[in-house]
Parts: structure tokens; sequence; C-alpha cells
């Protein structure tokens, strides 16, 4: 059995369970909006979820895709101190599945759903990467060097809504005519660039796609502030050999099975690293440039393997 970890809303989950079944494999899907409960009998675990108990002993591989197993006790306490201990108490159940979990083949974990930026930056710089240059800082230091600088979030950003009003956060030009402070952010140096790229990586492959985002104002600075109106242009992409391996190995120095990267590719003919996504968005890369990467998740997980060598 294959266990699949998500949210109920993830398209890509859909997709890669329907291979599943087209190969008669048999799967587990848990979102986490489910109510589970974990026991232990006779040094046997157990995971009861709605009208099934599943023996862990039977789970062959996992895949974490995003999201956590919620695992315990769901009666409703109103008491804080019994909150708080209950709390504590899901936390430990959680992190003895993940214990149970761990010896299984897997793509990506619980522990690594969210990787430091900051960390990830200074591996990918050193094993050869290009990357922007950055400060991290609550002022505009960075401005008395380079015409422009961007700030990104340090963090995977916020994303949630204040008063009805949605909120996301996206890279961002910094005016420094219009900014005098703000909390600690990440700032880099702007690449003017020709286009940008996001990358898949499952096991040692990448799949690459274009988006020809440069020419569109909306789009200009980060392609994730979607024109829907006039979508950007997308086509498959193939980055050089060299850029894969370093890609490689920074994915197993971070210990990731599988993630989104992406990159930008300068007017001065340099890729540039950007960041990481371990739970990211990769339906957006398999399906306008034919990757059928569902597929692919599918065969590893069922541990054949249909990519080439």
């Amino acid at each position: 059995m294959i266990l699949i970890i998500s949210d109920e809303y993830d398209i890509s989950t859909a997709i890669v369970i329907d291979w599943l079944s087209y190969f008669q494999v048999d799967w587990l899907r848990i979102n986490d909006s489910d109510e589970c409960e974990l026991s232990v009998i006779d040094s046997k675990t157990f995971i009861k979820l709605k009208n099934n108990i599943i023996d862990i002993d039977k789970i062959e591989a996992v895949w974490y895709r995003r999201g956590f197993i919620s695992i315990g006790e769901f009666r409703k306490i109103e008491l804080p101190q019994f909150k708080s201990y209950l709390s504590h108490n899901r936390g430990v159940l959680h992190e003895y599945l993940q214990y149970k979990l761990s010896d299984k083949r897997h793509i990506n974990s619980f522990s690594k759903a969210n990787v430091n930026k900051l960390i990830v930056n200074d591996i990918a710089r050193e094993i050869g990467l290009n990357i922007p240059e950055s400060y991290i800082n609550n002022k505009l230091l960075g401005q008395k060097k380079y015409k422009k600088t961007i700030t990104k979030p340090i963090t995977p950003g916020f994303l949630g809504s204040i008063n009805d009003i949605k909120i996301d956060s996206y890279t961002k030009l910094l005016e420094k005519d219009r900014v005098k402070s703000f909390s600690t952010s990440l700032i880099q140096e702007y690449i003017e660039k020709k286009f940008e790229i996001r990358t898949f990586y499952l096991l040692g492959k990448c799949w690459s796609m274009a988006i020809l985002s440069q020419a569109d104002s909306k789009t200009q600075i980060d392609f994730r502030r979607y024109n829907n109106d006039i979508p950007n242009r997308t086509v498959p992409f193939r980055l050089p050999e060299s850029i894969e391996k370093m890609i490689d190995i920074l994915m197993k120095r971070i210990s990731l099975e599988s993630g989104s990267i992406d990159f930008l590719y300068s007017t001065d003919n340099n890729f540039y690293f950007l960041e990481v996504n371990p739970v990211g968005q990769f339906d957006m890369v398999s399906f306008p440039c034919n990757y059928h990467l569902e597929k692919e998740i599918a065969l590893h997980l069922m541990n054949e393997y249909e990519t080439e060598k």
C-alpha cells in the first residue's frame, strides 16, 4: 500500500492517485482535514481513518505532498491548561508516526515541508550556483550599491485574509522614496531577466519550463502575479547539464527527494538560482510541457522507473 499525505484541494494528488489506480496499486490518501487515530497493540501500529484501520507494516511507500496528519483527541475542551496538554499529546503522537514511517520508501517528509531559504541560498552558492547578491535587514542599505533591489519573504510567505481582504506575498521591487522601514526581510539585487524557469526535481531528474514573463508589467518582477487575461507564454526548456547536476547535489544536501525550483535567465546570459519549494505546484509544468509528472511520481512510488538514465 502507498500512503499519500496531502490536502483535499490538491489536484496533482488526485491525478497521481488516478495513475496508481490504473496500475492497480492500493493507496490511502490522508488529507489535513481528516481526523485520524493512532493505536499501538502488541508492538503493531495502526492508523484509524473513518471506517478504515491500516496496519503501518502494510505501507510500502509514503508520498508527503503537503499538509499534515491530524491525529489524537478531538474532543472540545474549554480549559486552556487541558488544551495545551492535549496539544502536546498530539505532537508526541505525530512525532511517533513520523518515526514509524521514516523507514519506508518515501518522497519527501513532514520535517521537510519547509526549508530555510537562507541556509539553502548558502548551500546553493557553495556548490556553484549564481545567487543575486543578498542582504537581510530592515533598511535599504543595498540601494546605495544597486539601482534596483527587490524584497521577498524569508519564510514561505504570508497567505491569508484580514477583514475579508485576501492577502498574499510576492517578490516586490523596493522603491526607496516610498519605503522608509520594514520588518527584517530578504533584500536582493534586482536582475534584469530574459525569462524565468520553473524546474520540477524528482529523485535525480529535472523537468524545466521557461516562462516568458518579462514583457508583461504585471509579471515582470514575479510571474506568480498571474495575468489571467493575457497569460505568459510557457515552453519546455532544458537547463544545462552542469546546472542540473548542481540541483541534484543541492537537493541531496537539504534531504529533499522532490521540489519545485525557480531560476531566472538574465539579460547578460547567466542563470540565477532563486528558491526551492518542497510543496510547490508542479502541474503548471506537467500539463503545458506534456511531461506527465504525475505518472512519474506514481511509478517512483511503485518502485518502477520510466525516466531516462
